[in-house]
């Protein structure tokens, strides 16, 4: 099939990491044109068509299908709107919205324009991903008792964006789209409860280390994001007749790397191994697929919704 001409809307650490290593060795897209105010950061993308000094320049441009938007978290929706607006297909980093009021105006545009619309929750594609969800509802563990999911990091530079609360800064936006929704997906968006939120803030106002307990389809669940923690990633759920975890400390980052499901019953563990893959690739390729009629999986902007209603709920809970 013809690749898909990709145009990316920012040339920051995520876009230069994450979709420029995975575009590049893609069969089915590839990076066609850079937006960025930073010429230097767009070169080094190596975009096979023009590089563009504002965004609006490359969404007039009619060669450009789909978009990528790696901008500030609190840019993504505007952004999104506008590139649909111009019938683009938009593919846009997570979080996808500051909350769910914008995630809804954005389904609004995506209904009226027809175009694919998605939050880049690569995660999602990884392969473990995808059996540690089937494990589980294959039943191998009985009911879903608690579940656990973290993710942390530390050594953040305070000068950086994800510091800055008018920017869409802080854990739950920047970590919690991989550990905080976690048990909503992995209990099928089941009914669920905030019991209690424990916050530390960040000298600038963004919420540093969050702590949420809730329950979720009669289970316990307890989530951690933190930017001011040593490096700490871990999904793991308990049910009647045992456990299953993510083996190692990558449970929502592993890319390019071996990794491994644990599963204990009656105290015999058996570990599942899985081979390096790029999920990133596999995610814009997944897309790519679809602008091109062929089947494949895309998540759904009703997930997305949920995520965005459930940071909502998180947020009003902290001012309690």
């Amino acid at each position: 099939m013809e690749k898909v001409r990709w145009g990316f809307i920012g040339a920051g650490m995520i876009a230069k990491k994450a979709l420029y290593p995975a575009l590049k060795g893609s069969t089915v897209g590839e990076i066609y044109s850079v937006a960025s105010h930073h010429p230097e950061r767009a070169a080094e993308l190596e975009p096979t068509g023009p590089i563009y000094g504002t965004y609006e320049e490359m969404l007039v441009d009619p060669k450009v299908e789909a978009v990528y938007i790696s901008l500030p978290n609190s840019l993504h929706i505007p952004w999104s709107i506008k590139a649909m607006q111009a019938g683009k297909h938009v593919l846009c980093e997570k979080p996808l919205a500051m909350n769910a009021s914008e995630v809804r105006e954005s389904m609004a545009v995506q209904a009226k324009t027809g175009k694919l619309f998605m939050e880049a929750s690569w995660n999602r594609w990884h392969p473990r991903t995808v059996r540690f969800k089937e494990l589980v509802d294959s039943g191998v563990i009985g009911k879903v008792e608690s579940i656990r999911s973290c993710f942390t990091y530390d050594g953040l530079d305070p000068e950086n964006i994800r510091t800055e609360p008018e920017l869409g800064g802080g854990g739950t936006y920047d970590l919690g789209p991989y550990s905080v929704v976690a048990p909503l997906w992995l209990m099928d968006f089941a009914p669920h409860k905030i019991i209690s939120t424990d916050v530390k803030w960040h000298p600038k106002g963004s919420d540093e280390t969050v702590k949420t307990n809730f329950t979720i389809g009669g289970a316990k669940a307890e989530t951690v994001t933190s930017m001011n923690t040593p490096d700490t990633l871990y999904f793991d759920v308990t049910g009647s007749k045992g456990t299953i975890a993510m083996g190692g400390n990558a449970a929502f980052n592993s890319c390019n790397a071996e990794s491994t499901i644990e599963i204990t019953i009656d105290g015999n563990k058996t570990v599942e191994t899985f081979a390096a893959c790029d999920p990133y690739r596999l995610m814009a390729d997944s897309f790519a697929r679809k602008i091109r009629g062929e089947r494949a999986w895309l998540m759904p902007l009703t997930e997305s919704l949920a995520f965005a209603e459930f940071f909502d709920e998180i947020f009003a809970s902290m001012k309690k």
